[in-house]
Formats: C-alpha cells, structure tokens, sequence
C-alpha cells in the first residue's frame, strides 16, 4: 500500500508543481525584468532631474544679463558715452552702481555684476561676497582687456551671448583662495551707430548649482559632475576636483578613475546607463543653450547594483517565500488526499486477510463516501454470506 500511496502523492505533487514552476518562473523572470527597468528608470531619472535644474537655473542667467543690457541706466550711459559728453558721465555711472547692486542683492547668484568699456576697463563692478553685495570702489577696479571671455564677448554682433568654461575665478592672475567657481556670461553693448561701447558680463556662483550634484552624495551613491573631458568640477573626495591644467593642474579625472567606461562616459551627448560589474553608472548630460550644442559637462551617478536592484531582491525572496509556503501547502494537502484514499484500502485489504483466515465477526465499516465505501459495502455482504453459510454448515 505504501507503494500506492506513493504514487499518489508523487502525482499530487507533479500536477501542483509543474504548472507552480512554469507559470511562477515566467512571472518571476518578467516581474524582475520589468523591476529592473523601473529601478534602471528611476536612477536615471534622478541624474536626469538634476540636470535639468542645472539647464534651468543657468536658462535665467541670459535672460538676467539682457536685462541689464537693455535697462535705461545703461542704455542713457552708453549714448553720452558715444556722444561724448562727460557732464552726466559720473552721475549716470553712479546711478548705475546703485542700479547693479539692487539686482546682485535681490539676485543673490552672482558674484560679480559688471560692466566694461570698449577697452576692457571695469567701470561698474558689483562683488557680493558672503552673502553681501558690495559696490567695488573705483581704485579696485582692473582692466581685463587681455582675459579671453572680454575678447571672446567684444567680438560678438549684438544680440549675442558668450558663455564661458566653468572654471575657478582668478584676481590678478591668480587662482582665487578660497576657491571659486564661476561660470562667466556676458554680451556686448552698442551704440545708436553700431559701436562697441563695452560688455555686460555676470560671473555666476557655479557653487549655486555645483550643490545640487554634491547633495546627492549620500550612503553609497556616488554623484559626480565632469567637463566634456573628464575632470571633476564636483567628486564626493573635494581633493580631485579641478584638475585641468588651467585650474588647479593635479590631472585628477574620470578617465584615470574608471577607465573601463570613460570611453562612454566622457562627453555624452545623450543620457545613459551602463552597467559596470558590481556598479550602475547613470549619466545625464547638460547643455548651456536650448539647440543643445554646447555641453556644459555630464552628471553621473554611481550607485552599487545591490542598492539600484534592491526591489528585485526584495521581490524574488518574497516571491520565493511565497511559492515555498504554496508549496508546502500543496503538499499537506497531497498527503492527506492519499491518506484519505489509501487508508480505507489498506484497512480494506486487512479484514479480507482476516476474513481468509475465518475471522468473521467484526462488521466491515468505511467512513468515506466514494468508491472506496461501495467496495466496503461489498466486502460486508459477503463477509454476512460467509457468516451464514458457516452456520448451515454446521447445522448439517
């Protein structure tokens, strides 16, 4: 009986498990494809939205800079300038001053506000230094004639706009300590007569948005911002950023930190994600202007595959766990329908024995209401026949 009870249970269990193991990984394997592409989405979309608020924040800096070259102060400064007329030069330039300091104060992202003349001479320089702006006295002011984004803006039609490289600001020729990061705008300005008269130019706090990137180092995410070449202008290790030879010149860079996907990384153009052995590395790139042809540089976002794939595991186990508890369900239950089918066929087999031998006495009794009950009823009556044929027998 053993043996049927076996193989009852051995059918019990393939007909529950063969479709548990094909429907179950089908939906496994799809589910965690489909986690995995979301976890995958989500990550990029992160890297995604910080460029996009770098792009924003930097959209207002031109629209800020037109502004002020097309504000009255301005525009009355350069028509008695090309006029010739110094009567109201001195009030028009103090006017002026007040003019760029009110916008620097209400701005509060700029850390020079200036305005040079056709020979590369300051003539208005707001400073807004810890989080104060400040009018630079007349004796402060330099020429910047020979700094290339003056001739880079003096050499523009009107209308146009310079953005410089993102890079560390200089006074005097010199780095300036403690650092900082400017990215520079500027644009010319003309006369009636189509003249150069001077430039507007803003140096933006590139710390502004550099901080939207170093926010997301946290735990084990790694969020780094690079030039189209590979250097840091933002690495959680502060000591490797500005490597360029015309920054701080130490040479640190992502080409020499990751080599293996440099190649992919440096200079992208379009949002990506490439998966790197045990990490994901997620990359958004970020324009300077709307036709999204001069490139600012790359976010990039690299976070342990563990940490991105984290729902899937979470869902596998729990998938798992569920399928076994299914399982073992399944299997009680398989155990108990071959219980409830041998059983009354064992005890079945045992009064036939019993009746062999001339053991008549006990009444054949089956609980089930199946088959198995017909044949218990069956083996009753005959046991009655034999009974009763015994004793004619034994009367005679």
């Amino acid at each position: 009986m053993g043996k049927i009870r076996n193989k009852l249970l051995l059918a019990f269990i393939l007909v529950s498990l063969i479709p548990l193991i094909a429907l179950g990984g089908y939906a496994l394997t799809s589910i965690s494809k489909s986690l995995r592409e979301v976890s995958t989405g989500k990550l990029q979309d992160r890297v995604g939205l910080v460029s996009f608020e770098i792009e924003d924040f930097l959209k207002n800096v031109s629209n800020d800079l037109f502004y002020l070259r097309d504000s009255v102060l301005l525009r009355d400064m350069v028509r008695d300038m090309a006029m010739g007329d110094t009567t109201d030069l001195e009030t028009m330039r103090n006017k002026l001053e007040k003019d760029f300091l009110a916008f620097s104060k209400h701005k509060k992202i700029y850390h020079q506000v200036r305005f040079l003349d056709a020979d590369g001479m300051e003539v208005v320089r707001v400073d807004r230094i810890r989080g104060e702006s400040l009018i630079v006295p007349r004796e402060r002011l330099q020429n910047k004639k020979k700094r290339y984004y003056f001739a880079d803006t003096a050499k523009l039609p009107k209308g146009e706009l310079m953005i410089s490289p993102l890079d560390l600001n200089r006074e005097h020729g010199q780095v300036e300590k403690p650092l900082r990061p400017v990215i520079r705008y500027g644009t010319p300005v003309y006369d009636d007569s189509g003249n150069l008269r001077g430039i507007v130019l803003f140096n933006v706090m590139a710390d502004t948005f550099l901080d939207l990137v170093r926010k997301k180092n946290s735990g084990q995410e790694k969020a780094l911002f690079i030039d189209g070449k590979g250097y840091y202008y933002v690495n959680p290790d502060r000591a490797k950023e500005w490597g360029r030879k015309t920054d701080l010149g130490h040479g640190a860079n992502f080409a020499k930190d990751y080599p293996a996907v440099a190649g992919q990384v440096v200079g992208a153009r379009t949002p990506i994600t490439v998966d790197q052995k045990n990490y994901l590395i997620a990359v958004a790139p970020v324009f300077l202007d709307k036709g999204k042809t001069r490139l600012l540089g790359d976010v990039v976002d690299i976070v342990p595959s563990e940490v991105v794939f984290a729902p899937v595991v979470t869902f596998r186990n729990i998938f798992l766990a569920i399928s076994g508890g299914v399982f073992l369900f399944t299997l009680a239950l398989a155990l108990n329908l071959a219980k409830s089918i041998t059983e009354p066929i064992v005890y079945l087999t045992r009064i036939t024995h019993e009746m062999s031998k001339g053991k008549l006495a006990t009444p054949v009794t089956v609980t089930s209401k199946d088959e198995t009950r017909l044949l218990a009823e069956s083996v009753e009556r005959l046991r009655k026949s034999m009974v009763i044929l015994l004793k004619r027998m034994k009367k005679k």
